[in-house]
């Protein structure tokens, strides 16, 4: 059974964050530039939100609203949810489901750690299940 650190082995812990303040044009540049959906965003070291490609279409551009001026804090998505190096995959699975969300922050003992998606979560699931098919394959052979 694989766990959110063996995707974290696999994918790499790599996080953008940006402050509340910071505006969503600042926060799409960051996206772009590390190519990621996502930005965590930190007030005073604590995680407040996490802004994603869909806030920014929904929350921004559909609205109307000037990604020169509006900020973070107004278009996050808070409280984040979260997961631990501990969780196994199909625990994240469920989360990602049940919450209608396609990302889970990934903290030990209330520190950032990364960020896991459901791309991130199907690779896993699709490694074990590669695994398990090896196995039965020599067990009938």
């Amino acid at each position: 059974m694989s766990s959110v650190e063996d995707i974290l082995m696999v994918k790499g812990p790599d996080v953008v964050v940006a402050g509340p303040d910071n505006t969503v044009e600042q926060a799409a540049k960051m996206m772009c530039q590390a190519n990621v959906g996502s930005v965590i965003v930190k007030d005073d070291g604590a995680i407040a939100g996490i802004f994603t490609e869909r806030d920014m279409l929904v929350r921004v551009v559909a609205k109307g609203l000037d990604p020169k001026t509006v900020k973070l804090l107004d278009v996050m998505s808070s409280p984040v949810k979260t997961c631990t190096l501990d969780d196994s995959v199909e625990s994240c699975v469920e989360s990602l489901e049940q919450q209608h969300i396609r990302r889970l922050v990934v903290v030990d003992d209330g520190v950032l750690i990364g960020v896991i998606g459901t791309s991130d979560v199907m690779h896993a699931q699709l490694a074990t299940n590669a695994k398990h098919i090896e196995e039965l394959e020599r067990l009938l052979n």
